[in-house]
């Protein structure tokens, strides 16, 4: 046991000391909790005992009641107090269009749609902590190419959001990227909506989950998309969102192929010829599927024409894969405005993929349908809900 010495009226006192409880430190969660563990495993109290001398030189043996974990625990009180949160980690999860019907063009110049958006399970993770500075936001990621100024749409969120509530907390933040970027899978869109929650997270709740959704059209259409709870029929420009049950089987798997090359967006809808679209009432596309599931006749996507013209190898693909699936695939269809395609029914790309060099750079990833609990964020998957492997994500 080790031993302190203190200087009380000219006298040495040795005091025995122990060695202070050690005390855990809750980790962020994605719900946006974060606090210290209050409750101690073992209450020990420590009685320390020293000799003292009198002015009668008599000896008197006291005792000296030492709470340690009492102290630390009253400290914990003080900081959760003062900075309910300083850290959070969150997932930030894509989604893909079941089907996408694009039914007119406004006079804004946008294209009104009628689609079947849902989460998937491929996602990044995204890491907030509060900053010191009161004036700017800091970005960083594993990959290049990513802006991490505010053309980025996690610090255009951050911006909003104090816009809107008038909170002055900024952030440290670090986005380790896994949704491919150009791929027509809402990878920024779900990072936006990510850093809104967050934000919200770190002001107490401030804002309601209505307001998150609201506001955050205005920076994109997808956003709000991912405050549903985790599937949706959206319409208008993609904005008006109509929370529904998950139509399909969560444990279904996928596999999402995207080659290097991306679709821009803006190209594809500048292609798009309405009178060449599909003419299926997209309402009726929905109930097929919530009563007989996916399959090839109800993955309509209206983009996917111009998308091969702007990109004609995208097509090729996507015939390759039917052609070489043999029946693997209940559907096999292009997500967004592209260029991923995505495999319905099997977590297995064809074997062509890996055996010819002009696709060793395509990004492949098993994935299944993911959803939310109300009130929470989404939660990175560990595994799959079948039998099937943890999900992963590869470049062949």
């Amino acid at each position: 046991m080790a031993s302190s010495q203190f200087l009380c009226s000219n006298q040495f006192l040795p005091i025995s000391r122990n060695s202070l409880g050690s005390n855990r430190l809750r980790l962020a969660r994605p719900n946006g909790s974060c606090n210290f563990d209050s409750k101690v495993r073992s209450r020990r109290t420590h009685l320390v005992k020293a000799m003292v001398s009198d002015s009668s030189t008599s000896r008197k043996q006291i005792e000296i009641e030492y709470d340690p974990d009492k102290r630390i625990n009253q400290l914990a009180d003080e900081v959760d107090r003062d900075a309910p949160l300083s850290r959070l980690t969150l997932f930030s999860p894509c989604k893909i269009n079941v089907f996408l019907r694009i039914t007119n063009k406004r006079e804004d110049g946008y294209h009104d749609l009628a689609s079947l958006f849902h989460v998937i399970s491929l996602g990044d993770t995204i890491k907030f902590s509060l900053s010191p500075s009161t004036t700017k936001d800091r970005l960083s990621t594993n990959v290049s190419g990513v802006p991490l100024d505010d053309k980025n749409l996690i610090i255009k969120a951050l911006n909003l959001y104090r816009k809107k509530t008038g909170s002055q907390k900024f952030f440290w933040i670090h986005l380790d990227k896994r949704v491919p970027t150009g791929a027509g899978l809402g990878g920024g869109s779900s990072n936006a909506a990510t850093a809104l929650w967050a934000a919200n997270q770190f002001s107490g709740g401030f804002a309601t989950e209505k307001d998150l959704q609201e506001w955050s059209s205005e920076i994109g259409s997808d956003i709000p998309f991912f405050f549903s709870q985790g599937a949706a029929y959206c319409t208008g420009r993609g904005e008006v969102v109509q929370d529904i049950p998950s139509p399909v089987p969560l444990d279904i798997p996928m596999v999402l192929i995207k080659p290097p090359q991306a679709c821009s967006t803006a190209e594809v809808y500048k292609r798009l010829r309405l009178d060449q679209t599909s003419n299926v009432d997209p309402s009726s596309l929905l109930e097929k599927i919530s009563r007989n599931g996916i399959s090839q006749n109800v993955c309509i996507n209206d983009l996917e024409p111009p998308a091969f013209e702007v990109l004609p190898s995208l097509k090729q693909l996507k015939q390759r894969i039917i052609a070489a699936s043999r029946g693997d695939y209940d559907a096999v269809f292009m997500s967004g405005s592209g260029s991923t395609i995505v495999g319905i029914g099997s977590p297995y790309p064809p074997q062509f993929l890996y055996d010819e060099d002009e696709y060793k750079d395509v990004f492949l990833s098993e994935a299944y349908f993911l959803t939310r609990e109300a009130n929470r964020w989404y939660r990175e998957p560990i595994s799959s809900p079948s039998t099937s492997p943890s999900t992963s994500s590869q470049s062949v």
